[in-house]
């Protein structure tokens, strides 16, 4: 699958339009086996608007395509304050590469939330299904 990012919201000033919220939400996942594998990250992030600015665009005419830019410029642009003059950080980048690695871990796992028990009971179940499907007992 493909990598999705969404815009959930936004949050507006309805008198001006002005956008000075975007929540948002990027996920993907992969089929193995049968099994889905997840990853999935989300929050949001504040939007400078400009209401007096050539080009403003109010809320009741922007589109998910500008949302999505916006919002994207936005994560990029709240990492490079953070960090040196000489390295810029690709915030977008590493929540792709955050999602990526959630769905390798998920396909690998390195630790488990289930019971012992439980995944027993569930082989056993199994087993015993394929073994009548087969004609067994």
């Amino acid at each position: 699958m493909a990598l999705i990012w969404n815009i959930v919201a936004l949050d507006a000033n309805v008198e001006t339009g002005a956008i000075n919220t975007a929540h948002w939400e990027a996920s993907d996942y992969e089929v193995v086996d049968g099994k889905t594998h997840r990853g999935r990250r989300y929050g949001s992030i504040g939007l400078e608007a400009n209401v007096d600015a050539e080009g403003f665009i109010p809320w009741a005419d922007v589109t998910k395509e500008n949302a999505m830019a916006w919002t994207k410029a936005a994560l990029n642009a709240s990492q490079s304050d953070f960090s040196d003059e000489d390295s810029e950080i690709d915030e977008v980048a590493s929540i792709e590469s955050c999602i990526a690695d959630d769905i390798a871990k998920s396909k690998a796992p390195v630790t488990t939330s289930e019971n012992p028990w439980v995944v027993a009971e569930q082989q056993a179940a199994e087993e015993a299904a394929r073994l009548i499907l087969e004609g067994g007992e």
